[in-house]
């Protein structure tokens, strides 16, 4: 009994005797789509606003008190005010799916 042949199940190489083909910088700006632009145009927002606010900022909250980046502290602020919302559409569209 002879043993069965074991296969690659996808061949990644080429052909044999031909060349791989190199791509062109016209392939690889049609791979290019909104979201990666809109991507990058956020990255470098991001950076703009953080270079732009570095004073610090002093924070009093229950008691405590910080002091902060003004970037970090609108950063944490967004953040926190995004996961709320969401929360609460979350919590709003199970209410109504209730009734």
């Amino acid at each position: 009994m002879s043993e069965p042949e074991q296969r690659v199940p996808f061949d990644h190489q080429e052909a044999e005797g031909e060349k791989p083909r190199l791509r062109s910088f016209a392939d690889a700006l049609r791979q290019v789509n909104a979201r990666m632009v809109l991507g990058v145009l956020a990255a470098v927002a991001l950076i703009v606003f953080i270079a732009q606010n570095t004073d610090e900022a002093q924070v009093n909250f229950l008691g405590w008190d910080w002091d902060l980046p003004l970037f970090l502290l609108l950063l944490i602020t967004i953040v926190l005010s995004v996961v709320c919302t969401e929360i609460a559409s979350w919590f709003m569209g199970r209410r109504h799916r209730n009734r």
